[in-house]
């Protein structure tokens, strides 16, 4: 019987340990409507409180004036477009997602 406690202890064990290791994805996209440190402080703030699992959050000039480029980390995959936007809020009438993906 000890043998069996001692191996399921074993086995919970390794499983939990493999549950904390994932790695982070991160996502790259396109952003419209950010002119200042406020705005990103905006989007920022709002993806990292509603968005499940987010570790960091940054907003970087874009190839273009009007478009920036949205990076997030995140420790799951289940981020989209979708759920980026639906996260903004009311922001989201400010500031629009383009494009969103895994790197």
């Amino acid at each position: 019987m000890k043998k069996l406690i001692l191996a399921l202890s074993l086995f919970l064990s390794a499983s939990l340990q493999a549950a904390d290791d994932k790695k982070p994805v991160t996502y790259e996209g396109q952003i419209t409507g950010v002119v200042c440190a406020s705005c990103k402080a905006h989007i920022t703030a709002a993806l990292s409180q509603k968005l499940t699992g987010v570790v960091s959050v940054d907003v970087k000039p874009g190839a273009n004036a009007d478009q920036q480029k949205l990076i997030i980390v995140a420790d799951n995959d289940a981020v989209t477009k979708e759920t980026a936007t639906e996260a903004l809020g009311t922001y989201a009438k400010n500031y629009q997602i383009l494009t969103l993906a895994k790197k």
